[in-house]
């Protein structure tokens, strides 16, 4: 059986969606909230990196991919961000391969 392009390109926007690390993060927070800031993002989703710099890439990289793909909604300007129209495939992504949600990391 052959997948249409449109199912083809569903899965691939689910992978490139979750290739990183920080946006696993994203999604994984979102599970137990329907929404959350995205200072309290940049706060617990790179361990690595500083929040002012995690905040950065958030706003310019992270975010715009995963709202594209329709994984969250994002309003910049309140800087919120919630369940997209999309969210139930995400979740049921991170619940079959069982992302661990305990490496959020818990800065203040």
């Amino acid at each position: 059986m052959i997948r249409s392009d449109t199912a083809t390109a569903s899965w691939d926007a689910m992978f490139d969606s979750l290739a990183h690390a920080t946006r696993r993060r994203v999604l994984a927070e979102l599970t137990d909230s329907t929404d959350v800031s995205v200072d309290s993002l940049s706060r617990r989703t790179d361990p690595d990196a500083s929040p002012e710099t995690t905040r950065t890439t958030l706003y310019h990289a992270h975010l715009p991919k995963l709202e594209r793909n329709g994984f969250i909604w994002w309003d910049r300007e309140e800087g919120a961000v919630g369940r997209g129209p999309r969210w139930d495939t995400a979740e049921s992504v991170l619940a079959a391969a069982d992302y661990p949600t305990e490496r959020l990391t818990s800065r203040p």
